[in-house]
């Protein structure tokens, strides 16, 4: 059993230590707001939505997160029509997977670029089979950081050069899992494609907000 000794000095250690944490989350806070500052800045009037900052023993990636918020959920089932079940879980309340929110902010946002196809895009990077099986089979346009990573090992493209793909990449793909979203319950009409589009304006709201990962 402890004396009452050492159980003042427990105490007094735990006091201690939730002073630290305060200061040390404080102290985390306002450096976490400072880079988020310099990362507006940084990515303002770019379409860059990530950036990396090292340092000598860490690195800390910042980016804009998409939160996606349901306003009207009845209008889910007419987005998604035959697919609904495939993508939507219904509980008390509404929860979309995390490809489906991905999909729906780029939407809501427009960035998407139709007419095109992923394999297209992959086509213009290199003319070598080759090298473009293997872009085929890692670059998908779903995760941009290991897109990215993919152009620049594989096609050996220039840091910038694989941001510029890989986020021309990630709008190709968005429209394309759209198309095939609409055609499982039915055709793909330009009517169908404007009104889907303007269910979704009115579904959802899309909060773009910076967030810091530190590494």
């Amino acid at each position: 059993m402890l004396n009452a000794a050492e159980i003042a000095k427990i105490v007094d250690r735990m006091g201690k230590i939730k002073q630290q944490i305060a200061e040390l989350t404080s102290e985390s806070d306002t450096l976490e707001a400072m880079l988020l500052k310099q990362f507006e800045a940084d990515v303002e009037d770019t379409k860059y939505k990530s950036v990396k900052y090292r340092g000598t023993e860490s690195e800390v990636s910042a980016a804009y997160a998409d939160s996606v918020k349901l306003i009207y959920p009845s209008m889910l089932k007419k987005i998604f029509g035959e697919a609904y079940h495939d993508v939507v879980t219904e509980e008390t309340t509404y929860k979309l997977s995390a490809n489906t929110k991905r999909l729906l902010a780029a939407l809501y946002k427009k960035d998407f670029i139709g007419g095109t196809t992923v394999t297209e895009a992959l086509g213009k990077i290199t003319a070598d089979s080759k090298t473009l099986k293997a872009l085929m089979k890692k670059v998908k346009g779903k995760n941009f950081e290991g897109d990215k990573k993919n152009l620049m090992n594989i096609a050996g493209l220039e840091e910038e050069t694989a941001s510029d793909y890989a986020y021309m990449i990630n709008e190709i793909a968005s429209w394309q899992e759209f198309e095939k979203l609409l055609a499982v319950s039915g055709e793909v009409t330009k009517e169908r494609v404007d009104q889907t589009l303007e269910y979704i304006n009115s579904a959802i709201v899309v909060e773009e907000t910076p967030k810091i990962t530190i590494t």
